[in-house]
């Protein structure tokens, strides 16, 4: 296990254009799942209901109507 470890933090020290690329996807990444999420998948069973049994009774609901 030590290692293998070894070899991929010797592999990623050793890199000079990858940490750009590994950079770049990180911060794509985090414009996806962040403000993406933010905007396009509003939190919709926190709007429509106050606690989370009413919350866990209307997914219940949803799933076994189907």
């Amino acid at each position: 296990m030590n290692k293998i470890v070894r070899f991929y933090v010797e592999g990623f020290r050793q890199m000079t254009t990858g940490r750009a690329l590994w950079a770049l996807i990180i911060v794509k990444l985090l414009i996806i799942f962040g403000i993406m999420k933010l905007f396009f998948f509003p939190d919709i069973l926190s709007r429509d209901y106050s606690n989370d049994s009413e919350r866990a009774a209307a997914v219940r609901s949803t799933l076994t109507s189907r």
